[in-house]
Protein backbone atom coordinates (compact mmCIF):
# COMPACT_ATOMS: atom_id res chain seq x y z
CA UNK A 1 0.00 0.00 0.00
CA UNK A 2 1.59 3.73 -0.72
CA UNK A 3 0.89 6.29 1.67
CA UNK A 4 -2.16 8.23 1.67
CA UNK A 5 -3.16 11.58 3.43
CA UNK A 6 -6.59 11.99 4.98
CA UNK A 7 -8.80 14.74 5.71
CA UNK A 8 -10.55 14.42 9.16
CA UNK A 9 -13.14 17.38 10.38
CA UNK A 10 -10.03 20.30 10.39
CA UNK A 11 -7.26 17.49 10.37
CA UNK A 12 -5.41 15.48 8.49
CA UNK A 13 -3.85 12.17 8.75
CA UNK A 14 -0.49 12.14 7.10
CA UNK A 15 2.79 9.76 6.52
CA UNK A 16 5.38 10.49 9.67
CA UNK A 17 7.96 12.74 8.60
CA UNK A 18 11.26 13.51 10.35
CA UNK A 19 9.79 17.50 11.37
CA UNK A 20 6.92 15.30 13.81
CA UNK A 21 9.62 13.18 15.69
CA UNK A 22 10.38 16.39 18.32
CA UNK A 23 7.02 16.22 18.91
CA UNK A 24 5.91 13.05 19.03
CA UNK A 25 9.01 12.56 21.78
CA UNK A 26 7.44 15.34 23.76
CA UNK A 27 4.18 13.05 23.67
CA UNK A 28 5.81 9.82 25.08
CA UNK A 29 7.51 12.11 27.68
CA UNK A 30 4.00 12.91 29.11
CA UNK A 31 2.85 10.65 32.08
CA UNK A 32 -0.60 9.61 30.83
CA UNK A 33 0.92 8.23 27.76
CA UNK A 34 3.89 6.30 30.21
CA UNK A 35 1.00 4.99 32.45
CA UNK A 36 -1.55 3.56 29.12
CA UNK A 37 0.68 3.00 26.32
CA UNK A 38 2.92 -0.07 25.68
CA UNK A 39 5.68 0.81 23.72
CA UNK A 40 9.36 0.65 25.08
CA UNK A 41 9.80 4.03 27.25
CA UNK A 42 11.80 6.16 27.65
CA UNK A 43 11.67 6.60 23.87
CA UNK A 44 15.57 5.80 22.96
CA UNK A 45 17.29 7.42 20.51
CA UNK A 46 17.31 4.10 19.03
CA UNK A 47 13.72 3.89 18.41
CA UNK A 48 13.51 6.81 17.28
CA UNK A 49 16.20 6.26 14.61
CA UNK A 50 14.03 3.55 13.13
CA UNK A 51 10.70 4.77 13.66
CA UNK A 52 10.10 6.28 10.22
CA UNK A 53 12.17 3.04 8.30
CA UNK A 54 9.63 1.44 10.53
CA UNK A 55 6.49 3.17 9.14
CA UNK A 56 7.18 2.64 5.76
CA UNK A 57 7.33 -0.71 5.92
CA UNK A 58 4.06 -1.03 7.85
CA UNK A 59 2.63 0.62 4.89
CA UNK A 60 4.14 -1.70 2.54
CA UNK A 61 2.84 -4.62 4.61
CA UNK A 62 -1.18 -2.30 4.21
CA UNK A 63 -0.71 -1.15 8.20
CA UNK A 64 -1.53 2.20 7.64
CA UNK A 65 0.36 4.84 10.14
CA UNK A 66 -0.47 8.27 10.14
CA UNK A 67 0.99 11.52 12.21
CA UNK A 68 -2.26 13.83 12.76
CA UNK A 69 -1.68 17.30 12.49
CA UNK A 70 -3.99 20.10 12.48
CA UNK A 71 -4.30 23.07 9.88
CA UNK A 72 -0.65 24.33 10.28
CA UNK A 73 1.01 20.97 10.51
CA UNK A 74 1.46 20.87 14.34
CA UNK A 75 1.20 17.32 15.64
CA UNK A 76 -1.95 16.22 17.44
CA UNK A 77 -1.72 12.85 17.76
CA UNK A 78 -1.08 9.29 15.95
CA UNK A 79 -3.47 6.66 14.18
CA UNK A 80 -2.41 3.43 13.19
CA UNK A 81 -4.46 0.13 11.64
CA UNK A 82 -3.00 -2.72 11.99
CA UNK A 83 -3.90 -6.36 10.24
CA UNK A 84 -4.97 -9.16 12.89
CA UNK A 85 -7.43 -12.01 11.16
CA UNK A 86 -8.70 -11.89 7.67
CA UNK A 87 -10.72 -8.71 6.87
CA UNK A 88 -10.05 -7.24 10.13
CA UNK A 89 -7.85 -4.36 11.59
CA UNK A 90 -6.78 -3.17 15.32
CA UNK A 91 -6.92 0.69 16.08
CA UNK A 92 -4.47 2.25 18.20
CA UNK A 93 -4.53 5.89 18.56
CA UNK A 94 -2.99 8.89 21.20
CA UNK A 95 -3.69 12.51 21.39
CA UNK A 96 -1.37 14.92 22.39
CA UNK A 97 -1.21 16.25 25.90
CA UNK A 98 -1.49 20.14 24.52
CA UNK A 99 -4.50 18.95 22.34
CA UNK A 100 -6.30 17.12 24.48
CA UNK A 101 -10.34 17.79 24.99
CA UNK A 102 -10.44 19.00 21.57
CA UNK A 103 -12.14 15.91 19.55
CA UNK A 104 -8.80 15.13 18.19
CA UNK A 105 -8.88 11.30 18.96
CA UNK A 106 -12.72 11.37 17.92
CA UNK A 107 -11.95 12.73 14.49
CA UNK A 108 -9.04 10.92 13.45
CA UNK A 109 -11.12 7.54 14.70
CA UNK A 110 -13.81 8.54 11.86
CA UNK A 111 -11.20 9.19 9.33
CA UNK A 112 -9.42 5.67 9.75
CA UNK A 113 -12.60 3.83 10.48
CA UNK A 114 -14.00 5.13 7.37
CA UNK A 115 -10.71 4.31 5.22
CA UNK A 116 -10.54 0.68 6.58
CA UNK A 117 -13.78 0.04 5.56
CA UNK A 118 -14.19 2.13 2.36
CA UNK A 119 -10.73 1.45 1.08
CA UNK A 120 -9.42 -1.82 2.73
CA UNK A 121 -12.69 -3.51 2.64
CA UNK A 122 -12.49 -4.34 6.34
CA UNK A 123 -15.73 -5.68 8.22
CA UNK A 124 -14.68 -5.48 11.45
CA UNK A 125 -11.98 -3.07 13.19
CA UNK A 126 -11.04 -3.86 17.00
CA UNK A 127 -10.02 -1.85 19.47
CA UNK A 128 -8.71 -2.08 22.83
CA UNK A 129 -7.11 -0.17 25.77
CA UNK A 130 -5.26 -0.95 28.98
CA UNK A 131 -8.62 -0.69 31.83
CA UNK A 132 -8.26 2.41 33.41
CA UNK A 133 -7.79 4.27 29.98
CA UNK A 134 -11.19 6.38 30.11
CA UNK A 135 -10.34 8.64 27.38
CA UNK A 136 -9.54 6.27 24.99
CA UNK A 137 -12.54 4.12 25.91
CA UNK A 138 -14.57 6.98 25.68
CA UNK A 139 -13.82 8.18 22.53
CA UNK A 140 -13.97 5.16 21.02
CA UNK A 141 -17.79 4.57 21.81
CA UNK A 142 -18.34 8.25 21.10
CA UNK A 143 -17.50 7.66 17.43
CA UNK A 144 -19.42 3.96 17.45
CA UNK A 145 -17.50 0.85 18.88
CA UNK A 146 -18.82 -1.24 21.25
CA UNK A 147 -16.93 -2.06 24.38
CA UNK A 148 -17.71 -5.76 24.49
CA UNK A 149 -15.71 -7.13 27.51
CA UNK A 150 -12.30 -7.03 29.78
CA UNK A 151 -9.69 -9.59 28.42
CA UNK A 152 -7.74 -10.41 31.87
CA UNK A 153 -3.86 -10.42 31.11
CA UNK A 154 -4.63 -9.14 28.00
CA UNK A 155 -1.63 -7.00 27.37
CA UNK A 156 1.57 -7.00 28.39
CA UNK A 157 3.05 -3.60 29.19
CA UNK A 158 7.18 -3.14 29.34
CA UNK A 159 7.17 -6.93 31.42
CA UNK A 160 4.02 -6.20 33.43
CA UNK A 161 0.09 -8.43 32.39
CA UNK A 162 -2.51 -5.86 32.45
CA UNK A 163 -6.32 -6.29 32.13
CA UNK A 164 -7.46 -4.65 28.57
CA UNK A 165 -11.23 -3.56 27.67
CA UNK A 166 -12.05 -4.88 24.12
CA UNK A 167 -14.28 -3.76 21.67
CA UNK A 168 -14.78 -3.57 17.66
CA UNK A 169 -16.98 -1.72 15.41
CA UNK A 170 -18.68 -3.13 12.03
CA UNK A 171 -19.73 -1.58 9.20
CA UNK A 172 -22.12 1.53 9.15
CA UNK A 173 -21.92 1.80 12.93
CA UNK A 174 -19.79 4.91 12.56
CA UNK A 175 -21.39 7.81 14.73
CA UNK A 176 -20.88 11.18 12.98
CA UNK A 177 -19.85 14.47 15.09
CA UNK A 178 -23.94 15.32 15.52
CA UNK A 179 -24.97 11.81 16.47
CA UNK A 180 -23.55 11.23 20.40
CA UNK A 181 -24.34 7.97 21.73
CA UNK A 182 -27.13 7.59 24.49
CA UNK A 183 -26.13 9.39 27.54
CA UNK A 184 -22.83 11.09 26.41
CA UNK A 185 -22.58 13.58 28.55
CA UNK A 186 -22.75 11.31 31.92
CA UNK A 187 -20.49 8.87 30.21
CA UNK A 188 -17.89 11.77 29.78
CA UNK A 189 -18.08 13.37 33.19
CA UNK A 190 -17.74 9.69 34.75
CA UNK A 191 -15.15 9.10 32.60
CA UNK A 192 -13.25 12.50 33.50
CA UNK A 193 -13.81 11.74 36.81
CA UNK A 194 -12.09 8.39 37.03
CA UNK A 195 -9.20 9.06 34.75
CA UNK A 196 -8.11 11.31 37.33
CA UNK A 197 -6.60 10.81 41.12
CA UNK A 198 -9.52 9.53 43.30
CA UNK A 199 -9.54 12.93 45.73
CA UNK A 200 -10.22 12.84 49.62
CA UNK A 201 -13.42 14.19 50.65
CA UNK A 202 -13.75 15.97 54.07
CA UNK A 203 -16.83 16.35 55.67
CA UNK A 204 -19.52 18.44 57.61
CA UNK A 205 -18.15 16.44 60.67
CA UNK A 206 -15.05 17.21 62.83
CA UNK A 207 -12.86 14.88 62.93
CA UNK A 208 -13.61 13.21 60.15
CA UNK A 209 -12.78 12.58 56.47
CA UNK A 210 -13.04 10.27 53.34
CA UNK A 211 -10.30 8.88 51.62
CA UNK A 212 -9.18 5.93 49.41
CA UNK A 213 -9.05 2.45 51.05
CA UNK A 214 -5.56 1.17 51.26
CA UNK A 215 -3.57 -1.73 52.46
CA UNK A 216 -2.38 -0.13 55.85
CA UNK A 217 -6.52 -0.81 56.72
CA UNK A 218 -6.34 -4.47 56.03
CA UNK A 219 -6.72 -4.82 59.99
CA UNK A 220 -9.57 -2.71 60.95
CA UNK A 221 -11.36 -3.89 58.14
CA UNK A 222 -11.33 -7.19 58.92
CA UNK A 223 -12.12 -6.46 62.38
CA UNK A 224 -14.98 -4.74 61.64
CA UNK A 225 -16.21 -6.80 58.85
CA UNK A 226 -15.99 -9.64 61.00
CA UNK A 227 -17.88 -7.39 63.98
CA UNK A 228 -21.38 -9.87 65.23
CA UNK A 229 -23.71 -6.56 64.21
CA UNK A 230 -22.07 -6.35 60.49
CA UNK A 231 -22.44 -9.53 59.64
CA UNK A 232 -25.64 -9.96 60.94
CA UNK A 233 -26.81 -6.95 58.25
CA UNK A 234 -23.90 -6.97 55.59
CA UNK A 235 -23.48 -10.09 53.28
CA UNK A 236 -20.06 -11.11 53.85
CA UNK A 237 -18.21 -14.47 54.84
CA UNK A 238 -18.31 -15.88 57.79
CA UNK A 239 -15.82 -16.52 59.25
CA UNK A 240 -14.26 -12.78 58.03
CA UNK A 241 -10.67 -13.29 57.92
CA UNK A 242 -7.53 -11.24 57.01
CA UNK A 243 -7.07 -12.41 53.79
CA UNK A 244 -10.68 -11.94 53.00
CA UNK A 245 -9.83 -7.80 53.88
CA UNK A 246 -6.71 -8.29 51.46
CA UNK A 247 -8.54 -9.41 48.69
CA UNK A 248 -11.11 -6.95 48.92
CA UNK A 249 -8.87 -3.90 49.09
CA UNK A 250 -7.10 -5.73 45.95
CA UNK A 251 -10.29 -5.91 44.23
CA UNK A 252 -11.95 -2.19 44.79
CA UNK A 253 -8.40 -0.96 42.63
CA UNK A 254 -10.24 -3.00 39.85
CA UNK A 255 -13.40 -2.04 39.91
CA UNK A 256 -12.34 1.81 40.15
CA UNK A 257 -10.18 1.75 37.09
CA UNK A 258 -13.12 -0.31 35.43
CA UNK A 259 -15.27 2.97 36.45
CA UNK A 260 -17.77 0.40 38.20
CA UNK A 261 -17.39 1.65 42.22
CA UNK A 262 -16.49 5.04 43.87
CA UNK A 263 -15.26 3.48 47.86
CA UNK A 264 -14.08 5.58 50.70
CA UNK A 265 -12.54 5.04 53.78
CA UNK A 266 -14.01 6.63 57.09
CA UNK A 267 -10.88 8.20 58.42
CA UNK A 268 -10.43 9.69 62.00
CA UNK A 269 -7.97 12.96 62.81
CA UNK A 270 -5.57 10.05 63.46
CA UNK A 271 -6.48 8.53 59.63
CA UNK A 272 -7.40 5.43 61.52
CA UNK A 273 -9.94 3.58 59.44
CA UNK A 274 -13.44 3.83 60.93
CA UNK A 275 -15.93 2.28 58.01
CA UNK A 276 -16.75 1.91 54.42
CA UNK A 277 -19.04 4.09 52.37
CA UNK A 278 -19.67 3.30 48.83
CA UNK A 279 -21.19 4.11 45.43
CA UNK A 280 -21.95 1.02 42.99
CA UNK A 281 -22.30 2.20 39.56
CA UNK A 282 -25.76 0.53 37.45
CA UNK A 283 -27.32 2.14 34.12
CA UNK A 284 -25.74 5.84 33.19
CA UNK A 285 -27.51 8.20 35.68
CA UNK A 286 -27.73 6.18 38.55
CA UNK A 287 -26.23 4.06 41.84
CA UNK A 288 -26.57 2.29 44.46
CA UNK A 289 -25.45 3.46 47.80
CA UNK A 290 -23.88 0.84 50.88
CA UNK A 291 -21.98 1.82 53.87
CA UNK A 292 -20.92 0.31 57.17
CA UNK A 293 -19.59 1.79 60.60
CA UNK A 294 -16.63 0.15 62.36
CA UNK A 295 -17.42 -0.63 66.21
CA UNK A 296 -15.51 1.66 67.60
CA UNK A 297 -16.93 4.78 65.50
CA UNK A 298 -20.51 3.73 65.95
CA UNK A 299 -22.90 6.66 67.69
CA UNK A 300 -21.11 9.65 65.92
CA UNK A 301 -23.10 10.31 63.30
CA UNK A 302 -19.71 9.09 61.20
CA UNK A 303 -22.35 6.93 58.69
CA UNK A 304 -24.60 9.70 58.14
CA UNK A 305 -22.06 12.41 57.34
CA UNK A 306 -20.15 10.21 54.78
CA UNK A 307 -23.00 9.12 53.18
CA UNK A 308 -24.23 12.04 52.80
CA UNK A 309 -21.07 13.77 51.23
CA UNK A 310 -20.69 10.66 49.15
CA UNK A 311 -24.12 11.42 47.26
CA UNK A 312 -23.31 14.85 47.10
CA UNK A 313 -20.03 14.07 44.73
CA UNK A 314 -21.96 11.34 43.09
CA UNK A 315 -24.67 14.06 41.69
CA UNK A 316 -21.87 16.83 41.44
CA UNK A 317 -19.11 15.07 39.59
CA UNK A 318 -20.69 11.84 38.17
CA UNK A 319 -23.62 13.39 36.57
CA UNK A 320 -26.00 11.11 38.91
CA UNK A 321 -29.64 11.38 38.75
CA UNK A 322 -31.26 8.73 41.31
CA UNK A 323 -29.03 7.08 43.94
CA UNK A 324 -30.40 3.87 45.52
CA UNK A 325 -30.79 2.20 49.09
CA UNK A 326 -31.50 -1.15 50.26
CA UNK A 327 -31.63 -2.74 53.76
CA UNK A 328 -32.48 -6.13 55.60
CA UNK A 329 -35.59 -5.72 56.86
CA UNK A 330 -35.05 -5.22 60.55
CA UNK A 331 -31.54 -3.12 60.12
CA UNK A 332 -32.98 -0.01 61.54
CA UNK A 333 -29.56 1.75 62.08
CA UNK A 334 -28.90 1.58 58.39
CA UNK A 335 -32.83 2.48 57.57
CA UNK A 336 -31.77 5.91 59.65
CA UNK A 337 -29.01 6.65 58.34
CA UNK A 338 -30.88 6.91 54.76
CA UNK A 339 -34.14 9.02 55.99
CA UNK A 340 -31.10 11.63 57.67
CA UNK A 341 -29.75 11.97 54.30
CA UNK A 342 -33.00 11.97 52.54
CA UNK A 343 -33.78 9.16 51.25
CA UNK A 344 -37.37 8.28 50.72
CA UNK A 345 -38.38 4.68 51.37
CA UNK A 346 -40.38 3.12 48.80
CA UNK A 347 -41.02 -0.35 50.04
CA UNK A 348 -40.15 -3.64 50.36
CA UNK A 349 -38.72 -5.93 48.19
CA UNK A 350 -39.37 -9.38 49.23
CA UNK A 351 -36.78 -12.37 49.49
CA UNK A 352 -34.04 -10.54 47.91
CA UNK A 353 -30.85 -12.25 47.08
CA UNK A 354 -28.83 -11.23 50.23
CA UNK A 355 -25.79 -13.92 50.25
CA UNK A 356 -25.08 -17.39 49.07
CA UNK A 357 -28.35 -19.34 49.40
CA UNK A 358 -29.78 -16.75 51.61
CA UNK A 359 -33.15 -14.91 50.68
CA UNK A 360 -34.73 -11.78 53.25
CA UNK A 361 -37.09 -9.08 52.66
CA UNK A 362 -35.26 -5.69 52.00
CA UNK A 363 -36.68 -2.18 52.70
CA UNK A 364 -35.52 -0.57 49.41
CA UNK A 365 -35.49 3.69 48.61
CA UNK A 366 -33.99 6.09 46.61
CA UNK A 367 -32.47 9.50 46.46
CA UNK A 368 -32.89 12.31 43.51
CA UNK A 369 -30.30 14.41 42.24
Amino acid sequence: MEPVTLEAEGLRLVPWEEDHLPDLQRIYDDPLIERFMVMPLPWSRQYRERFLDLCERHWRADNPRWAVVDAAGALQGSMALTHSFSREVAITYLTAPWARGGGVAQRSIRAAVRFAFDEMAMRRIAWDAIVGNHASRLAAIRTGFTVEGVARNGVNQRGVSRDCWVGAILPGEVREADDPPPDYAILKRQAGFFLAEQPVLGTDVAGLRLRPLREGDVDDLAATCADAETQRWVSLPSPYTREHAAAWVKRTRGTWDRGETVLYALADDDDRYCGSVELTLGVPGEAELGYFCAPWARGRGWTTAAARRLCRLGFEELALERVDWRAVVGNEASRRVAEKVGFVVEGTKRQFLHGPGERLDSWTGSLLG
